[in-house]
């Protein structure tokens, strides 16, 4: 389980890394905080920058676990927020959501709900179907993915938070925005505070978002904003990552009829996501020097299994491990792998 970019850029050990999975029969998936579209447009991106072909069922994207919540939700009018244009509206619906509005959409309908903020701009407008759910209440509030409007997105939610019933346009009196809870429960698919990209130094990332919100509400109502996490390090995202895997590459019983014990390795940059992540949910821990970690040994508060430069040499490191296990579980069986 590895992230095989930095920003859009494809690293170069990339390839190579993957050729050494494929060619050693290592059942692998893509774990990442990134999102903002469906799988399947996510694994058609990947099959092109690659060169090989990426299944959406080796996929787990920030959201991908909130699949879930539609269950919950799905006859609610659910504000979703983060992306570019109409791609999480997408996202949501593919999902199960029937009724979706959008922080941009809410703009369209109110320009003065964000003057500071332009209109998104659309080579063509939009779909008078896509404004219908602006009038009505928000149950709930679901951040797919980074904002692409800070102001505009944390002015409809907080909208939405001190609101009465979830009417936009209302607010709660004074003393009841101290002494009563959020209007409608809040969610976001990513924790991480940066992220790294093709710029020098990580960028400003979801967490950074919602700590922008939380310092806000808490200013305006004494108290304490109330949501739930998923996206990496927590263990929601780890054990749906794992019934991934477990789809693509199913645990088979040994000759004794007990369950084989499945080894996972999770290759990442981010100490705080991947590898606090994967130790946490009893994975081996690889961290890449190619991202949000560039430093020198291990990190001192997530200690990875092992800090190599890049993704091949996980990988190499990976195979070499197994091998020498294999070894010493029987040492006159010794699988071979190519390097």
């Amino acid at each position: 389980m590895f992230n095989p970019q930095k920003g859009k850029q494809v690293l170069p050990q990339t390839h190579r890394a993957l050729g050494l999975l494929q060619s050693n029969n290592v059942p692998y998936i893509f774990l990442t905080n990134g999102g903002g579209v469906r799988e399947t447009d996510k694994a058609e991106q990947l099959s092109k920058m690659f060169g090989i072909h990426v299944s959406p069922k080796q996929l787990v994207l920030s959201h991908s676990p909130m699949r879930e919540l539609a269950a919950k939700y799905k006859d609610s009018n659910v504000l979703i927020v983060g992306g570019n244009g109409s791609n999480c509206r997408r996202v949501a619906e593919h999902y199960g959501l029937k009724h979706v509005v959008t922080p941009e959409e809410v703009h369209a309908v109110y320009p003065s709900v964000c003057p500071s903020s332009a209109p998104e701009a659309r080579s063509i407008p939009l779909a008078e179907k896509y404004l219908q759910n602006v009038h009505l209440p928000v149950e709930a509030i679901m951040v797919f993915h980074d904002s692409v409007d800070w102001g505009r997105d944390l002015q409809v939610m907080l909208d939405a938070l001190v609101s009465r019933n979830g009417f936009l346009g209302t607010t709660k009196s004074q003393t009841e925005l101290h002494t009563t809870k959020q209007s409608v429960p809040l969610y976001f698919s990513n924790a991480d505070l940066v992220w790294s990209n093709e710029f020098p130094v990580p960028r400003f990332a979801q967490g950074t978002f919602r700590t922008c919100l939380e310092r806000i509400y808490k200013d305006l109502t004494g108290n304490d904003l109330q949501y739930t996490l998923y996206g990496k390090p927590h263990t929601t995202t780890f054990k749906y990552a794992e019934s991934v895997l477990n789809r693509i590459a199913p645990v088979h019983a040994g000759p004794d009829g007990v369950l084989r014990k499945r080894t996972v390795y999770m290759i990442g940059d981010n100490p705080y996501a991947d590898i606090a992540g994967a130790n946490g949910y009893g994975w081996n821990s690889l961290l890449v020097r190619t991202g949000v970690f560039e430093g020198e040994g291990n990190h001192h508060i997530h200690p990875a299994t092992a800090v190599v430069d890049d993704v091949e040499e996980a990988v190499r490191w990976i195979l070499s491990k197994e091998i020498m296990k294999k070894h010493e579980e029987d040492p006159s069986e010794l699988r071979m792998y190519r390097f």
